[in-house]
Parts: structure tokens; sequence; C-alpha cells
């Protein structure tokens, strides 16, 4: 006790335990976060994480997953190649693109040749006869001009060495061996007709390895559409030759007695004459100067219809002295009576051609273009 009054003393038990003030924790505070920007950026378009005890975590990239426990060991580091340099590099590129060789050296580049393309790249008709007088060399050439007025580039093949096809094309000579291009007169938009005069005492024997008469006609066809080939009368030896290329055959004949005489005769040739393919050819025929008016035609006309079922042309070419007045004006008729009966035949003949096979493409693709 003291002056001020006496005090109980407290002193605590050993064992009590100390109380702590009561501390309650304030959640943390949340980032200030405007409304209108809660509005325009909702909370599902957000990427911040949260913790696994509250929103729901969005899916981890698989190498930030805590699950991979194992350390990827450092890739040793990729050595520099001793010929990575700024030569090395326009080695490489010129290797890989023709272009770039010039660029570099300086020099122009050796003019390539163009690679042949496959013969049969253009479709080939073939036009045989076992007879002449039946019109084939007019049919060749008068065809040539109605494929060309429908945007054709037509070559256009005589294996008669001074054969008459130049002369419907306004040539005043012939010659073989040469590869000669006509072009329509004035401002016609049709194709040109490219023509090649093959003499056959020239070809070299039948049987040789490298056929000469199918490499001048692939060499001098590469830019045509079809080739059409006008084969020597009852030459056996040429027409032999260009079954090679596997060509469509056309036979014209006349409405007569020989001709419904002949056609199992040239029947008889193609089959025993079989193509590449170890098929036999068989051919079609296409009634020429064929006149309505007159009986005889008309039952000749039956006759080969029972002879040849589909393989007849349901067309024919009817007679008209415009084509030889046409020959004689150095053209074909599609030219000189563009309007006639004549005329119109050979538009049904074109079209049927191009039913047959579709026309070759024309250009090339990759081939480069040369200086010369």
């Amino acid at each position: 006790m003291n002056g001020f009054g006496s005090q109980p003393s407290y002193s605590p038990p050993v064992n009590a335990p100390v109380q702590q003030p009561a501390y309650s924790p304030q959640p943390p505070a949340q980032p200030a976060f405007p409304q209108q920007a809660r509005e325009e950026f909702p909370l599902q378009s957000r990427t911040s994480w949260t913790s696994p005890e509250g929103r729901e975590m969005p899916p981890r990239p698989a190498w930030l997953s805590s699950e991979r426990t194992e350390i990827q060991s450092p890739q040793p580091a990729v050595p520099q190649l001793p010929d990575d340099t700024l030569q090395a590099s326009r080695d490489r590129l010129t290797s890989r693109w023709f272009a770039l060789k010039g660029v570099f050296s300086g020099n122009t580049p050796q003019a390539e040749a163009a690679p042949l393309p496959p013969t049969s790249r253009a479709p080939v008709l073939a036009v045989f006869s076992l007879a002449g007088g039946v019109g084939k060399t007019s049919l060749v050439a008068t065809l040539g001009r109605a494929l060309s007025a429908r945007g054709e580039r037509v070559l256009l093949v005589d294996t008669a060495a001074f054969g008459l096809l130049p002369f419907f094309f306004g040539a005043r000579d012939q010659r073989p061996g040469v590869l000669r291009t006509f072009t329509p007169p004035g401002v016609s938009g049709d194709a040109p007709i490219q023509m090649l005069t093959v003499d056959p005492d020239t070809l070299g024997p039948e049987n040789a390895p490298q056929e000469t008469l199918t490499q001048e006609i692939a060499r001098n066809g590469r830019a045509a559409s079809r080739i059409i080939v006008d084969l020597a009368t009852a030459s056996g030896a040429t027409t032999r030759r260009i079954l090679r290329v596997s060509p469509t055959v056309l036979v014209p004949v006349i409405p007569d007695m020989s001709s419904v005489v002949s056609v199992s005769s040239i029947d008889s040739f193609f089959q025993r004459n079989i193509s590449p393919s170890g098929q036999p050819v068989m051919p079609f025929y296409i009634l020429n100067q064929f006149d309505p008016s007159l009986p005889l035609h008309l039952d000749v006309r039956e006759v080969l219809r029972e002879q040849l079922g589909d393989r007849l042309l349901p067309f024919v070419l009817r007679r008209t002295p415009a084509v030889s007045e046409a020959l004689a004006e150095g053209m074909t008729v599609v030219d000189y009576a563009p309007n006639s009966t004549v005329a119109e035949d050979f538009g049904s003949l074109g079209v049927w051609v191009k039913s047959l096979a579709a026309p070759a493409t024309n250009g090339f693709r990759g081939v480069r273009w040369s200086e010369r």
C-alpha cells in the first residue's frame, strides 16, 4: 500500500494464453474500373488470371502448365556454315532461278531450244482414198479452211510431193519440205493455215526406228491446234507411217458402184494395219459430190448405210461446180461461195471433227522465250 491507495496486483497465470487483439482482414482493394469500361469489356473478354478459389481460370498453354516438371535441356547452337557467304548465297539462288544467272554474272544466257511436245498433242485426222477422183484433196483444203474460220490453227500435211493442195490457198508453186503459212485476206479474224508438203521418196525405210514422217509432223505442228493429213492415193506405206500417231481416218467416197465395191477392201486394209494401241482402225466414210435429185445417189447411200452403219456420216457433201471454180480462182469454196449449200456442208463436217476431238490449246507452258 502507498499513499495513493492500495491497488491489487495482478499477475497472469503462467500457462494462460496470450490473447491477440481482434483483427479483421480487409479484402484487397479492387482496381479502379469504370462502369462504362465494365460494360464495354465484360468479364469474359478479359484475359487476367484469377486464383483457383475464385473464378474459373482460362485454359493455359501446354508449355505453361504446372504439371510439366521436366526441364528442357538447352539446344546446342547451330554452327554457321563456313560457306554461308554472299557468293554462296548467289550460287544457291542462281542454281534455282534461271533469270538470276544473268543478273549476277552479267552474261546473256544461251537460248534453249523449245522441247518437242508429244505427237498426240494436236489431234490428227488422216484423209484416205483407194482411188482418185473422189475429191480427197479438195476435202482436206476446204475442211482446213472451215476450221480456220472457227479459230483453229490447222496444219495441213500433203504426202504427195506435187499435189494440188497449195493451190487452194493462192499458191503458184509447190515447195516440198518447206513449212508455209497462208493468212486470210483483209482484216479477217480467221486463224492462219500452215502447210507442209512431204516428198515420200525422202522418207527412208518404213521400218526405221526413228520414223521420218511422224518426226517432221511433230516438229512442224508444235503450234497447231489440229493436223489434217492428205494421204497419197492408195499409198499403203505412207498410211502405215501415219497410223503410228493414232489418227482418225476419214474416207470420202462418191455415190457410184466403184465406191460400194471398194468399201470392203478399205476396211480390210485398216484391219490388217493396227494402231499402236493394238486395236484395228475403223475408218469413217462421207459421201462426196452427192446429188439428192439422182435416184442412183439415193440408192448408193442406202446401201452404204447398211454396210457401214454409224461409220457413214449422217450428212453429205453436195455436188456443185463451185468447188472446181474455186480451185481455178486459187481458193476454197468457203471463200469463193460462202453462202452455198456445200459451204454449209463443210461447216457441218467441221462441227463433227470438233466433236470427235477438241483442238489442242495454242501456246506453250514452261518454255522460256529467247532472243534470237
